[in-house]
C-alpha cells in the first residue's frame, strides 16, 4: 500500500454476518443506487483535501447486461477516464469463474431451442439478454410441470411477468429492463425457488433479425457446493460481472500465490480452486470476454491466498480456520478475486503517489505495458489473463516515467551525462550514476516535489571519468524526488521514487 496513503470506508453492500462476541448480526443488502453516492462522497474528500484516489468496489457476482451498458456502469464511466487525472475505479472481474454458468446460441425464425438447467437446492437467478429486434417467446419446464407459451411482449417499453410456486418470471422489453441498460436488449429473467432438478427454458423464435442470446445463472461457482449449470449451449468465459466491465474500470483477476496455509490450531488448510497450483490462475476467477466482446480483464494479480490484517470486532476474525498460525492470530486469509483486487488497488495507489496526475485510461495502458506473461499465461493479452501478471515494480516506474513534472529543468549538458538510478523505485537506498566528458566542478544534489534541497551528494571538483554515487533516503518521506547534476553552467535532472 501507499505509505502517504489515506483510508476512507464506505459500506455501500454487504453479505450479512451472524452475531458474534458483542456484535449484533447485520442483515445482507445491495442496492446499485448506493453506488454513485458512495463514489461521489469519496471523491468529494479527496478533492477536499486535494488528492488523487483509487477506489476499490471489493464485491460483484454475475448478472445483468455484463456489456458495461447499464446504468451503474455508464456512472463509472462517467466519474473516471479521460479528463478525471488522478481519480481511479477498481472492481475485479467476479468469483464465477470455473463453472458452466453462461450460455450462448443463435436461434432462427421458427426455431425452438431448448436450454437446459441444472439446479440445485437453493435459488438460482437466470438472466438472458437478446436483440431487441427480436421477439422470443418462452416456455418453462420444471421437474413437476410446464408452464406458458408466454408470448414475448409486443413492444420494448412494456413487460409480461408470471409468478408460480417454481418460479417468478419476467421478461423486459428493452426500455424497461432491471439494469437501465443503453444497449437494446431485451432481458428474460427468471428467479427459480423450485425443488433441484432439471429446468428448461423452451426458447421460440417468433420474430428474428438477429437470433443471438447469452445467459447467466446466479449463484453457480466453484466454492457454492452442488453447483448449479446449465446442461445446453454452455459457453466458457464471460463472468466478468457488470460493474467490471464499464469502459473505465481496472479489472484485475486472481491467481494462486499461496496453495495452503496453516491455522492457529495447527491444521493445514487450503481455499477451493487453490489445487490449481502456485502461478496458476485460480479457477474461480472470472474471465473475459465482455457480452460485447471486450477482454474484460486488465491484469492477474496474486488473490489466493493471501495473508492480510484482521479486524479483532469482524466476523472474519471468528473463523479459526482463516487465521494464520504466524502473527498471534492477528491476520488471516484473503482470498478469490476479491483477495487480488486489494493488491492491485495498492499498486495503483503507489502510482498515483509517482504521478497524481493519472487518469484511468493511462493507469490501464502502463499495467498492460508493464505486465508479465509466464508458461501460465501463454501469450497475452487473452481473456483469462487480460495483458498478464501485474508488476509492481514495472508499474509504479512506469508512472514515474510519464510524470512530466520537472521542477527544475535540464539544460544542454555536453561535458556530462547524468544516467540515472538503480534501483528506482528504491527503499532506502539506491546509486546515481553519471560520466564526466571533463573533469568538472560538480554538484549533485537532490530535491522533493516542492523543489527544496534535501540532500546535497556531491559538491567537489571531479575528473574525467564513470561515477557512481549512494543517495541513502533515510529520514525521508516515501514519494518522488529529483537528483540534479550541474557543472555550473549546465545541468541534468532525473526522477526517482522512494517507497518506504
Amino acid at each position: 500500500m501507499a505509505p502517504g496513503a489515506n483510508f476512507i470506508i464506505v459500506k455501500i453492500t454487504s453479505e450479512g454476518a451472524p452475531a458474534h462476541g458483542n456484535e449484533p448480526p447485520e442483515d445482507p443488502f445491495y442496492d446499485p443506487s448506493y453506488i454513485p453516492v458512495g463514489i461521489d462522497f469519496v471523491l468529494d474528500k479527496a478533492a477536499a483535501a486535494g488528492m488523487p484516489a483509487v477506489l476499490l468496489a471489493n464485491f460483484g457476482s454475475i448478472g445483468g447486461p455484463m456489456d458495461g451498458s447499464s446504468a451503474t456502469a455508464r456512472a463509472i464511466d462517467e466519474r473516471f477516464g479521460p479528463g478525471h487525472p488522478g481519480r481511479i475505479f477498481i472492481t475485479g472481474s467476479s468469483d464465477d469463474g470455473g463453472v458452466a454458468n453462461h450460455a450462448a446460441g443463435t436461434i432462427s425464425q421458427g426455431e425452438s431451442i431448448d436450454l437446459q438447467i441444472n439446479k440445485n437446492a437453493g435459488f438460482l437467478i437466470l438472466d438472458l439478454w437478446y436483440a431487441d429486434s427480436d421477439r422470443l417467446d418462452v416456455e418453462i419446464i420444471t421437474p413437476t410441470a410446464s408452464y406458458g407459451p408466454y408470448l414475448s411482449p409486443v413492444s420494448n417499453g412494456t413487460r409480461d411477468q408470471q409468478f408460480t410456486s417454481e418460479f417468478n418470471y419476467y421478461h423486459n422489453g428493452s426500455g424497461v429492463d432491471f439494469y437501465f441498460a443503453e444497449n437494446n436488449r431485451r432481458e428474460i429473467y427468471v428467479s427459480f425457488n423450485g425443488a433441484a432438478g432439471t429446468y428448461t427454458l423452451r426458447l421460440s423464435g417468433a420474430q428474428i433479425s438477429d437470433g443471438s442470446f447469452q445467459a447467466s445463472l446466479n449463484p453457480a461457482r466453484i466454492f457454492a457446493g452442488a453447483d448449479s449449470h446449465f446442461e445446453s449451449f454452455a459457453v466458457p468465459g464471460h463472468t466478468v460481472w457488470e460493474l467490471a466491465a464499464a469502459q473505465h474500470n481496472i479489472a484485475p483477476n486472481s491467481y494462486v500465490l499461496r496453495a495452503s496455509w496453516v491455522d492457529i490450531n495447527g491444521i493445514t488448510r487450503t481455499f477451493p480452486g487453490n489445487e490449481a497450483g502456485t502461478g496458476a490462475l485460480w479457477p474461480g476467477s472470472g474471465v473475459g470476454p465482455t457480452y460485447d466482446g471486450r477482454l474484460g480483464i486488465t491484469v492477474s494479480a496474486p488473490g489466493n491466498s493471501n495473508i492480510t490484517a484482521y479486524a479483532q470486532r469482524s466476523y472474519f476474525a471468528t473463523l479459526n480456520f482463516n487465521r494464520v498460525a504466524e502473527g498471534g492470530g492477528q491476520y488471516g486469509i484473503l482470498g478469490a478475486v476479491s483477495g487480488a483486487a486489494p493488491v492491485l488497488t495498492g499498486i495503483v495507489a503507489l502510482m498515483l503517489e509517482a504521478n497524481p496526475n493519472l487518469d484511468a485510461d493511462q493507469v490501464k495502458t502502463i499495467l498492460h505495458n508493464s505486465a508479465r506473461s509466464d508458461t501460465f499465461t501463454g501469450t497475452t493479452p487473452n481473456p483469462q489473463w487480460g495483458y498478464g501478471k501485474v508488476n509492481a515494480r514495472a508499474a509504479v516506474a512506469g508512472a514515474l516515467d510519464l510524470t512530466g513534472i520537472d521542477p527544475i529543468p535540464s539544460t544542454m549538458a555536453g561535458s556530462f551525462h547524468l544516467l540515472g538510478n538503480y534501483p528506482n523505485p528504491f527503499n532506502p537506498a539506491t546509486v546515481i550514476r553519471y560520466q564526466l566528458s571533463v573533469a568538472s566542478e560538480v554538484e549533485l544534489s537532490v530535491y522533493d516535489l516542492q523543489g527544496r534541497k534535501v540532500r546535497t551528494l556531491v559538491a567537489e571538483r571531479q575528473a574525467a571519468g564513470s561515477y557512481q554515487v549512494d543517495f541513502n533516503a533515510e529520514g525521508l518521506g516515501s514519494g518522488v524526488y529529483f537528483y540534479r547534476l550541474s557543472d555550473g553552467r549546465a545541468h541534468q535532472t532525473g526522477k526517482a521514487l522512494l517507497l518506504k
